[in-house]
């Protein structure tokens, strides 16, 4: 399918079943209008506050922590101003060596590793709700730079697969914050990236008990129809808390035929 897309952050989509608009891009005032068409000639038009994305496109950002110019956070901040996590086990938090799950939980969930940078302190949460509430998509940049740094060498045939966002909030920011940083993770590897799972439903997880985590996470995800038999999946995420979302996609893909999986995540609340 031929597609002329504008890269935004801000947008509403809105539907149409005429194919006499096929191929059509304008301007109108207040707004830039990209228009093409699917195979079955239903054309979206995407509609984007011109000041709103110029400003996410062209500019630059001051870092959360010293303020410099340049980036979300610079790499001197980068390095020095976020908690190491240490080896342990993400979900009881006993120690474990490389950050392996450990054999007590291993009985529970199908995952080997979950690799943590770093715990939600002050600067986490200031650098990650600049990406998911202030539409500044470059704090992805970072955080990918930062789970690069903790997860070890992976044999190349593993696939970097993000865990998505709820629709409501993907639909609301322009972009899901979760596949970004795989994006930038797996270009820092040269490991294949794929978009493996559906989400299903809008409930959003914060605030929520481990236990009702639980109950509303068991249908969430659905597996694409792919051939994933013998395939090694790393999961990436910005945020686990009790580690109840990134089982559910684990379950899930390991139901799908995933021999091994491992999971990458930014910070632990």
């Amino acid at each position: 399918m031929q597609q002329a897309r504008l890269h935004i952050y801000n947008k509403t989509i809105t539907t149409f079943s005429s194919s006499a608009l096929a191929g059509l891009s304008t301007v109108k005032a207040g707004c830039t209008t990209s228009v093409w068409r699917s195979s079955a000639e239903h054309v979206k038009i995407v509609e984007v506050n011109i000041f709103e994305a110029l400003i996410s496109l062209v500019a630059s950002h001051n870092c959360v922590v010293c303020d410099v110019e340049g980036s979300l956070l610079c790499p001197g901040c980068l390095n020095s101003e976020l908690t190491e996590v240490g080896g342990r086990c993400y979900r009881c938090h006993k120690a474990s060596r490389n950050q392996a799950v450990c054999k007590d939980c291993r009985k529970s969930v199908p995952i080997r590793h979950s690799w943590i940078a770093t715990d939600y302190g002050e600067v986490p949460k200031k650098l990650v709700h600049k990406l998911k509430f202030e539409r500044a998509i470059a704090g992805a940049v970072p955080i990918a730079e930062k789970i690069d740094e903790i997860v070890p060498n992976l044999p190349k045939d593993t696939i970097v697969c993000h865990i998505p966002t709820a629709s409501s909030r993907v639909r609301m920011r322009g972009y899901d914050q979760a596949n970004e940083i795989a994006k930038h993770f797996s270009g820092l590897r040269g490991y294949k990236q794929r978009s493996l799972l559906l989400r299903k439903g809008k409930l959003r997880q914060v605030g929520a008990s481990r236990t009702d985590r639980f109950k509303h996470l068991e249908r969430a995800f659905r597996v694409k129809d792919l051939d994933l038999k013998q395939t090694k999946i790393l999961l990436i995420d910005d945020i686990t808390t009790t580690g109840a979302t990134i089982e559910a996609a684990a379950k899930m893909l390991k139901k799908a035929g995933v021999k091994t999986i491992d999971v990458a995540v930014f910070a632990q609340a």
